[in-house]
């Protein structure tokens, strides 16, 4: 009882440290942005002026980048749509799914549906989703890149609608396998044979009878994907594909800075990659974010599951 205990109260500390973040990131744009400092143009060093990039020694607490936003406005900003963008697409790829799974237990869902999903399974074993991604979306990031000067946010809702979809399409296909797999094995257990025997059908059985092995399974999937998602936000983050579109600023005569328009936190790690030797900062302090968050997603799952456990103990 005290180990539950001692679990329930870890996992309400997790979950409060991400609605406080949330909450914070939800606010920046109604309030904080009018409190915080948002660039830093010019400042005074050592009795000189100075422009940016300016270090986290220079300008408290992270810096900023070469064209002068503070990191931390914008790792604050950003978070929002890396939480809610991962946690939207994860859940829509569960549920359908777990929908497409169900459905292949009739007779023509097994010989249409499983196949073309297994098919495509295999394929995508054999082409690492990063270059599979940068292939299916990098035509469409070409077509809508923006410069300063004409800045489109109907076309970004289109860049991340087509995002999302090619992600949702991609991680498909091996859910659909995981859970079909899951399910073959629960029906040729005793107590599903002997419901069957006594004239169950199989969607009442997924239903009732396997409800507390699908919803622990649906649970290790979701994080599992979720993690798998925040992961596949930085490989497209490397290639310039930011979520919600990329916006290109001329800073000279020949030298150009591709931002990401949304701030989300894959797209300030790759907008800054080029210049990890120059500017570190703009790399390690958005990147250090990125896997605690990783871990604490991480850290709440086993909260969760320990929790699952010893109730049915």
């Amino acid at each position: 009882m005290k180990t539950l205990k001692n679990k329930n109260t870890t996992l309400w500390i997790l979950c409060s440290i991400v609605l406080f973040f949330l909450l914070l990131s939800c606010l920046y744009e109604p309030l904080l942005s009018k409190f915080l400092t948002i660039r830093v143009e010019q400042t005074m060093i050592n009795g000189e002026v100075n422009y940016p990039p300016f270090t986290p020694l220079e300008v408290l607490p992270f810096g900023t980048d070469i064209i002068g936003f503070t990191i931390f406005a914008k790792i604050i900003q950003g978070f929002k749509y890396t939480f809610f963008i991962g946690l939207l697409l994860s859940i829509a790829q569960i549920l359908s799914s777990l929908v497409i799974t169900i459905l292949t237990l009739h007779k023509l869902g097994s010989k249409i549906l499983l196949p073309i999903f297994s098919y495509f399974d295999k394929l995508f074993t054999l082409i690492p989703k990063p270059f599979l991604l940068l292939l299916l979306i990098g035509p469409y990031s070409n077509a809508l890149l923006f410069n300063t000067d004409d800045v489109q946010p109907s076309a970004n809702l289109k860049f991340v609608i087509i995002q999302l979809f090619v992600l949702f399409l991609v991680g498909l296909p091996n859910l659909v396998k995981l859970y079909h797999s899951e399910l073959s094995v629960l029906f040729k257990q005793d107590f599903a044979l002997a419901s069957q025997t006594l004239g169950s059908s199989k969607f009442r059985m997924v239903r009732y009878s396997f409800k507390p092995q699908l919803t622990e399974l649906t649970l290790n999937l979701f994080f599992k994907i979720l993690t798998q998602n925040l992961s596949l936000f930085i490989y497209l983050a490397y290639f310039q594909l930011y979520l919600g579109g990329s916006l290109v600023t001329q800073l000279d005569a020949s030298t150009k800075y591709t931002v990401t328009i949304s701030n989300e936190w894959s797209g300030l790690i790759g907008q800054n990659i080029n210049r990890l030797a120059s500017t570190p900062w703009t790399v390690l302090i958005p990147l250090a974010f990125y896997g605690a968050l990783i871990l604490l997603l991480n850290r709440i799952k086993r909260s969760l599951m320990g929790g699952m456990q010893n109730q049915s103990i």
